[in-house]
């Protein structure tokens, strides 16, 4: 990592603390049966992450839920093969500012979605996703255990450090699906 990124980064981690501090979000836990919209959060690397992730999305619609999918791609612009669809949206380094905070429309959008879920299915700490994930207005928030994240998280999971996309989802799909299952009865 370059001397300038790394003071990107920290920069970045000053200014999201205090604009996070000012978002006075509301928490609420919420199940998978109870949910309704949910959004999920990824880094996208290659064609197999795109393609889990793809199947995740399509079984959360397919049991009903509103999905909207928003990826971190690091090339200037999405590879042909990653078919464009209604429920996806991109984030690219030309949508951040030089504080890595992302400014393009569908961030925003994203983030000013009050989601009964939010899901963050991202493996390794990607500053502009972290960005979204803690401005975002979503009620419940899960993810994989980080440091950097659990101020933002209300759920973590703990993949013991070499666990893979799939395992993370069926983890976060197994306590969604469990969660307040004691108080709905």
């Amino acid at each position: 990592m370059s001397i300038l990124n790394n003071i990107k980064e920290k920069a970045a981690g000053i200014i999201l603390k205090r604009e996070y501090a000012a978002t006075g979000r509301m928490r609420k836990i919420c199940n998978m049966d109870l949910a309704g919209k949910i959004g999920i959060l990824y880094y996208l690397p290659d064609e197999a992450t795109y393609e889990t992730v793809s199947r995740y999305v399509k079984k959360l619609q397919d049991r009903g839920k509103t999905v909207k999918a928003l990826g971190y791609v690091e090339q200037k612009q999405l590879a042909g093969r990653f078919a464009p669809k209604l429920s996806y949206d991109f984030l690219f380094p030309s949508g951040l500012n030089w504080f890595l905070k992302p400014q393009s429309a569908s961030a925003k959008d994203f983030i000013d979605t009050p989601y009964d879920i939010l899901i963050d299915l991202s493996l390794r700490e990607i500053v502009p996703l972290r960005y979204v994930l803690a401005l975002s207005k979503a009620l419940f928030k899960v993810g994989l255990q980080s440091e950097t994240k659990a101020e933002y998280l209300d759920l973590m999971i703990d993949l013991q450090n070499k666990g893979t996309l799939d395992e993370l989802i069926a983890q976060l799909d197994h306590y969604l699906n469990e969660l307040n299952k004691k108080n709905e009865r």
